[in-house]
């Protein structure tokens, strides 16, 4: 049974280069999967295989999934240019000697995972199986496609509010602002004027003393009635208050007694 030998290499990886032999009657598939593994590729959203000529003009699209595509072409019937939508051929059915039409074969591969990863191929040599070898295989192997660093994720925390107390974030208060030193330096150049702070003093002392309250002096002066006769309160007296009583029977019995030592009632 023959084997297609293809060489693949990388664009913008120089020194990526890999020899694979396949099985005409293989499929892209199983080209797909060979590539994914000798290159290292994670998490493929999509593939495709361009089929080129000479000329590198794509002929064929094979595609990993489903894809409708809108083609322009020459509708021999109506004479002009018409638009159809085509649905691409698969990968899973699409087999390599059916679109190998050249001895010096070339296609181009496009993996779509966290970056577009692009091949070229070339078929450069068409031999005669070996016996007990599994295909598709990889030949010969050199270099590898450099690796995109990639970010760690962070895990979503849910609102502050739906925290716990001992893990609510605590909010810090902003630093106050630190003077610029430059203009801190400028009043080391200020002296002070020792006889000018004492006018002010002065000044202020006299200020003060013209706003203070006037005292006024109480004096013991025994109180009269309006003819002038003793009312009987001194300044000493002292005016009995309800406190003054420990009950409201003390205060029941004093005012019994003041009615009837009374002359007016």
């Amino acid at each position: 049974m023959l084997i297609y030998r293809f060489r693949v290499v990388a664009n913008e990886h120089d020194d990526f280069l890999r020899e694979i032999e396949i099985q005409p009657n293989q499929t892209f598939m199983d080209f797909h999967h060979l590539l994914v593994e000798t290159a290292e590729l994670r998490n493929p959203s999509g593939a495709v295989f361009f089929m080129t000529d000479k000329k590198n003009k794509v002929r064929h699209e094979i595609t990993l999934k489903t894809t409708k595509k809108q083609v322009r072409r020459f509708d021999d019937d109506l004479g002009e240019v018409v638009i159809e939508t085509v649905t691409m051929p698969l990968m899973k059915d699409s087999k390599i000697k059916n679109y190998v039409e050249d001895p010096h074969q070339t296609m181009n591969y496009e993996f779509h995972g966290k970056e577009i990863i692009t091949m070229h191929i070339e078929l450069f040599k068409i031999l005669q199986s070996e016996t007990l070898v599994s295909y598709p295989r990889v030949s010969r192997k050199t270099g590898e496609l450099r690796k995109i660093a990639e970010l760690p994720v962070m895990p979503v925390t849910p609102e502050s509010s739906d925290l716990p107390p001992l893990v609510r974030p605590v909010k810090v208060k902003p630093s106050p602002a630190i003077p610029n030193v430059a203009e801190i330096s400028k009043l080391d150049g200020i002296e002070e004027d020792l006889d000018e702070i004492k006018s002010i003093d002065a000044e202020l002392a006299d200020i003060l003393e013209e706003e203070a309250p006037e005292k006024f002096e109480i004096d013991s002066q025994v109180a009269t009635t309006e003819d002038g006769e003793d009312s009987g309160y001194g300044a000493d007296d002292q005016v009995e208050h309800l406190e003054d009583f420990g009950d409201m029977d003390q205060i029941d019995e004093r005012y019994s007694n003041y009615r009837e030592g009374s002359d007016d009632y």
